[in-house]
């Protein structure tokens, strides 16, 4: 017998209020999670080349890794001041 809207009414109401009924008034309310954009979550790109060999790769990878740890540590910064405001609130 399929459940229709009206007959699972009630069931949902009473599960409601058995569910408020376990927080007392003390209770702190439930945050939803800070809404940080997707693209500060994607890895920053360091050095994808192959194994440097000779003086002039080596410094292209090491200023590519740079570059790299640059952009994570923004990434981080900026993330870290979107999770501080919502502290905040």
């Amino acid at each position: 017998m399929p459940t229709t809207l009206s007959t699972s009414a009630p069931y949902l109401l009473c599960s409601l209020l058995l569910l408020t009924g376990c927080f007392g008034r003390e209770s702190e309310p439930i945050k939803p999670p800070p809404d940080v954009p997707a693209d500060l979550l994607q890895s920053c790109a360091g050095y994808t080349g192959p194994l440097p060999r000779t003086e002039g790769q080596i410094s292209d990878a090491l200023v590519a890794e740079a570059k790299g740890r640059v952009c994570a540590n923004a990434r981080l910064a900026t993330i870290g001041e979107i999770l501080k405001g919502t502290e905040l609130q």
